[in-house]
């Protein structure tokens, strides 16, 4: 048996707080501890989708220390995720809202040049 909460943590290769997840299934109205095998395949991908979207919208580097003496440098911990890593998780994500008919955050701007007119 694997539990929703174990599958979510394993979709993405972030350090994932137990409270983002616990917020993710309640928007979903998933029980915690729920057997992902019980689970339909749409509730599923909207939980991930919303885990990829979470990901996206935490800080580019997260909680890393560094020691230092002299020459000696010793760091531990930590994340840092580019532009284009989150650029990628919200499309995943917008793909999968797009699957099931959800509202996505994309947009498109189209602008539009008239031109300057000189006096």
């Amino acid at each position: 048996m694997t539990t929703i909460e174990e599958y979510l943590h394993g979709v993405v290769g972030f350090e994932v707080k137990d409270n983002a997840i616990t917020s993710i299934l309640i928007d979903r109205e998933v029980e915690p501890g729920a057997d992902v095998s019980t689970l339909d395949k749409r509730t599923k991908d909207l939980c991930r989708a919303d885990l990829y979207m979470w990901c996206a919208s935490t800080p580019s580097v997260q909680g890393s220390v560094e020691d230092a003496d002299g020459v000696w440098k010793h760091k531990e911990g930590g994340t840092q995720s580019s532009a284009f890593d989150k650029r990628n998780l919200r499309q995943m994500a917008n793909d999968i809202y797009k699957l099931y008919g959800e509202n996505t955050t994309s947009s498109k701007v189209v602008v539009k040049s008239w031109g300057i007119a000189r006096r």
